[in-house]
């Protein structure tokens, strides 16, 4: 007859190694993603299509992750941004997206950004943007922006806040 100490001599012995590597890599290793590199934000748009009558208001949300690794040149920023939007047509008009973004000072509190990137719902394609920021406190940036998407052309207000 078998004992049933044979079948919990393995899984102790591995909860035993975890246990005591899991300290030693925390050490050694930084996390994977820095929290402090992290920011969400909120924005409302004004959408254009074609049709210069059919304008809507619209509103999207926004999480960004900066890139301090990525050093382009002096005094620029890289960072990259998911997000979902809505336009406000009546239309099913939603759609998520993802965009590389470089920033960097123009002057004390003024800033200037540009973006290109993808989106996936109704208006799916490239998306390409440009604007201006200003930073009111170390944690709170207003992005005056346009993007430009195949369908659908937007002048967005956000804010966004540094975790």
């Amino acid at each position: 007859m078998t004992s049933p100490l044979k079948y919990l001599v393995r899984p102790i012995v591995i909860l035993a190694i975890g246990a005591w590597m899991t300290p030693t890599y925390a050490q050694e290793n930084a996390p994977i993603l820095d929290r402090d590199l992290f920011s969400i934000g909120a924005g409302i748009s004004s959408n254009e299509i074609s049709d210069p009558d059919e304008d809507e208001t619209g509103f999207q949300f926004l999480v960004a992750y900066d890139l301090p690794q990525v050093n382009l040149m002096e005094g620029v920023n890289s960072s990259v941004e998911f997000g979902i939007m809505d336009f406000g047509f009546d239309e099913d008009d939603s759609g998520i997206w993802g965009s590389y973004v470089v920033d960097g000072p123009i002057s004390a509190g003024i800033g200037w950004l540009a973006q290109a990137g993808l989106d996936i719902g109704d208006d799916s394609g490239l998306l390409f943007g440009a604007g201006l920021t200003t930073s009111p406190n170390e944690t709170t940036v207003l992005r005056l922006e346009y993007t430009m998407r195949d369908d659908v052309d937007s002048l967005m207000i956000n804010i966004l806040y540094h975790l």
